[in-house]
This record gives structure tokens, sequence and C-alpha cells, in this order.
């Protein structure tokens, strides 16, 4: 499987760029990339490049806190459809669910973990083959934090930010901007928000406007390419079992047959790229059960069948299994 990335959210990095003095076409053209390139959303970049181009960006520049000041730079366009279903989410749980659901719109390796506690709502980064970059951490929380300040459109700080780099000769910039408890050298790059936070209705929710960017996502993902070629099979096969889910049972066979290949082919390259279709039908159903329990538009009787639960009983347990807590609607 082809790992790649989205090439719009190279944006920021471009801008980085700028802002330290340093011109991207320079460097960006030694992977044989230019600014328009940056916005076509057809076009996904060699996970590989990637990593090579933030290496390069915290090589140049000499401050090492430069990654902080990317969400000076994000635009929603420069995660396409993503950007604007962000936006449009009912709660902040609801959209850091959908987040994780769809960073394949981003890139397909690596994935954003979601758990909670009695207290704190976290999510954490694994990037995947992308590796571990300070800059690109920096990137990465400075950014998520300012999506969800402009979804609140009002002051908001995370309980706790940890970041796997060690702590820099700028943390106070850290501490400026997050105003949190910070931690480094920690296991996982992380943001944490207390529970009555995440569960309180935005200003700028719209589930109709979210939902129709879901259909454009689900879409994509079925037509992704990179070079030419149909790219990641994983996100292809979630994609279909996500849009067939609402109508009853999804067996493997009918995904190989919408994908123009035999069971035993689909079978054959899913173990290839280490997983199988049970497990992508179970983190498919996990992900909608979330989406329909979040949204609170139908009861869990109805959830449990659109599903393909048998009884309430059987989606309730599964959904603890899966959360660690009973479905519940937002508040």
């Amino acid at each position: 499987m082809q790992l790649s990335y989205y090439a719009p959210a190279l944006g920021v990095l471009w801008k980085l760029l700028q802002a330290n003095h340093i011109d991207p076409s320079d460097v960006f053209s030694q992977y044989h990339l230019k600014y328009s390139d940056l916005k076509n959303t057809e076009y996904r970049v060699p996970v590989k490049i990637i990593a090579e181009l933030w290496d390069d960006a915290f090589e140049l520049i000499e401050s090492p806190c430069f990654g902080l000041d990317s969400y000076k730079y994000w635009h929603p366009s420069y995660m396409g459809a993503l950007g604007y279903a962000w936006l449009s989410s009912t709660t902040l749980r609801e959209g850091f669910l959908r987040l994780s659901r769809f960073i394949s719109i981003l890139t397909n390796t690596g994935q954003i973990n979601v758990k909670e506690d009695n207290t704190d709502f976290t999510i954490s980064f694994d990037y995947g083959q992308l590796g571990i970059n300070p800059a690109r951490s920096d990137n990465a929380l400075s950014i998520i934090l300012h999506m969800c300040r402009i979804n609140c459109q009002e002051a908001l700080n995370p309980s706790r930010v940890t970041f796997t780099h060690s702590e820099p000769s700028c943390a106070g910039d850290y501490f400026a901007y997050f105003k949190a408890n910070i931690y480094f050298d920690e296991p996982f790059d992380s943001l944490s928000f207390p529970l009555e936070i995440i569960d309180t209705v935005l200003p700028g929710a719209n589930k109709q406007l979210a939902q129709l960017n879901d259909q454009v996502m689900l879409q994509y993902l079925k037509e992704i390419t990179v070079d030419g070629q149909k790219n990641g099979l994983e996100e292809q096969v979630k994609a279909i079992i996500v849009s067939k889910l609402p109508s009853g049972i999804v067996t493997a066979q009918m995904v190989a047959d919408e994908l123009t290949m035999s069971y035993r082919s689909l079978q054959r390259r899913l173990t290839e790229s280490g997983t199988t279709f049970k497990k992508l039908f179970e983190q498919s159903r996990h992900a909608l059960a979330e989406k329909y329990v979040t949204e609170g538009k139908m009861s869990m009787t109805e959830i449990t069948f659109m599903l393909g639960f048998s009884e309430l009983s059987s989606f309730s347990r599964a959904y603890k299994r899966w959360t660690g807590h009973s479905p519940r609607p937002p508040k």
C-alpha cells in the first residue's frame, strides 16, 4: 500500500518557511514539488517526502519552536472536506471522533487515538511511518488546539499537553500558547480537555453541513490515488462498509464485488497490509456507533438495528468494549 499525504496540508509548512525568511520553493523543489501542487486537492505526496521536508525545515530554521506558529497559517481548506466538517461539528467530542475516523484524508499512516477517564477526554497521535520530528509535533498540537478554539468561539485551554520531544530552550512559548500543564519526553503527543467542555454544544454546529462533508470524504476515500494508482485499500474497504451498513449486513464478498476483485484477492491483500475484513468491519461499526450516539438523533433501538445488532444489549456491550462506557447522547 502506497503511504501518502494530502498535498494541500503542506500549505502551513510553506508559510512557516516564508515567515522564517527561507524561500519555500527552494526547499520543495528538491522533491519536485511546487506551490501549485499544494492547491491541487487531488494530489497526494508520498509519506517519505513529508518526513524529509519537515526534517529539512527543522535544520534550516533557527528557532526550535517554529512549529508552534503553525496555527497562525492554518485554514480549513488545508484539510479538505475534513476541515469544514470539523467546523460544523456539534461538539468537540463529535469533532475529534470525526478527525479520528477520517484522518486518512490527510495521511494513511498512523492514527489519532481517543480515550477518556472520569474527568478528561484525551486525543493522542501515532505518526506511523512519518516518524518523530519536534517541529511537526508542535505543528499538530498547535493546529488542533487552534481548531478547538475556533469552534468554541471563546478562550479554551486544555487541562494537559504532552510532547514526545525534550523540553526546548524556548519552553516558555509552549506555556504561553497552550496555557496548560505541559510535559515533555512523554510516550505520545497528546491534548486533554475536561469532559464538560468536550460535550458542550458548539456555536457553529450544523449537522446537515457536517454530514454533507462526511459524504464528500467517503467518496474521496473510495477514489484516492497516488501517481495515478488506487491507494489505501483499507480506507476504501472502510468507506464501503460505512456507506452500506445503514442498509443492513455487509459481507467481505459484497465489498470485494464493489472493488471489482475476488473475495480471495481482497482477503490476501488485507492480510498483506496487516489487517482483516473483520477488523475493518469492527472499526467502521465503532465509528458509526460513536457518530450516531453523539448526534443524538436516533434512539438506542434505532442505532442498534442500523448497525446490524440483533438486540440492544448486544450493541451496549459492544459500545462499552469500544469506549469503556455505556452509550449516551451528548448533553
